[in-house]
């Protein structure tokens, strides 16, 4: 009994039961990972932004909150009609390239006419037409949603970065308070995990920075009609985890057939893939092992694994978990090199 009694006052003991509880609580507030991931990421960069603006300027944290946030407005208001105006002409001549491919192609306005009434009459197909569509709504959904979370995670982040010095100074009462042993490991494990979080952001700027350039670079070479507007618009979607890739690709698509066709529509989507294989198995995998100082075979392997158990999002979150989990077991640590 005392040697159980002696192993739980142990302070490695004490850290994996902390380690244990929040995994716990995380498991029950599932639901809103996204968001707390969202408002951990934004207050991490909010802050390295506000930290670099007050050593420029003689201000207070929150005017550089204030200002940080004001010019991420300016920058994606300018950003997004610069994208829109365009987009919407090549909306607009959408109707006439597909009447002028009718017109110069009758096969196939008759082949067409023939297949919507056979499909009409195929209980069949109406039945899997209904199930798409209803999936479609579903994925129109999840889109609102995502982006519902993006806004509620930017509001706390900003909220969290213009009382940042107050947040510290409350975090600090706890670990003085009776259960400072409790909370120091909480501030631990947080801290330890944000930082390698840190790592993997700054790393991820960067690729979707080499992303849009390779990017800009092919639509100029494809002579995509407002290529340096579109390169631009593939940046901040790629920002968006999970569902960047898929929104950048519908209004590229869209101008694409609008410009030039099928045929330009084919050159795009070889261009985007060509250009998602690179990423995703060369640039990714060595930044993030230059980012985490991790050999490259584990950080491959980790990307596929997290992917495959955790989707998407598994991209973003798989590395620093495995990384987490090295640093705190004494295998691997890149908590000192980046502090």
């Amino acid at each position: 009994m005392d040697q159980i009694i002696a192993w739980f006052q142990k302070e490695r003991t004490k850290l994996y039961l902390t380690l244990i509880l929040l995994i716990f609580i995380l498991f029950e507030i599932r639901s809103f990972l996204p968001i707390v991931l969202f408002t951990t990421i934004f207050s991490f960069l909010a802050v390295k932004a506000t930290k670099r603006l007050k050593k420029m300027l003689p201000i207070n944290q929150v005017f550089a909150t204030i200002i940080v946030y004001l010019l991420l407005i300016i920058f994606l208001s300018i950003a997004i009609s610069y994208i829109t105006i365009p987009l919407i002409h090549q909306l607009s001549n959408l109707p006439h390239l597909v009447g002028k491919v009718m017109h110069g192609h009758p096969e196939w306005n008759h082949q067409i006419n023939t297949w919507v009434h056979k499909a009409i009459k195929n209980q069949s197909f109406v039945r899997h037409g209904q199930v798409a569509l209803l999936s479609g709504l579903k994925g129109l959904e999840s889109i609102g949603t995502g982006f519902s979370h993006v806004v509620v995670a930017l509001f706390l982040s900003f909220v969290f970065t213009a009382s940042y010095n107050k947040m510290r100074d409350f975090g600090k009462r706890f670990l003085e308070s009776p259960f400072k042993t409790f909370f120091g490991n909480i501030y631990h494990l947080v801290s330890k995990f944000v930082l390698i979080l840190g790592a993997i952001i700054d790393t991820q700027l960067i690729i979707c920075t080499i992303n849009t350039i390779l990017m800009i670079i092919g639509l100029y070479l494809l002579k995509m009609p407002s290529w340096l507007v579109l390169g631009v618009m593939c940046f901040i979607l790629g920002l968006i985890p999970v569902a960047g890739t898929l929104l950048s690709m519908i209004p590229l698509l869209i101008v694409a057939l609008a410009s030039g066709g099928w045929i330009k529509v084919i050159e795009v989507l070889i261009l985007v893939t060509i250009i998602h294989l690179f990423e995703s198995y060369v640039l990714h995998p060595r930044l993030m092992a230059n980012a985490t100082d991790l050999p490259v075979f584990v950080t491959f392997i980790t990307l596929i694994v997290s992917e495959h158990l955790l989707g998407v999002w598994g991209l973003i979150v798989g590395l620093p978990i495995v990384a987490f989990f090295l640093d705190l077991f004494g295998v691997h640590s890149i908590v000192k090199k980046r502090e």
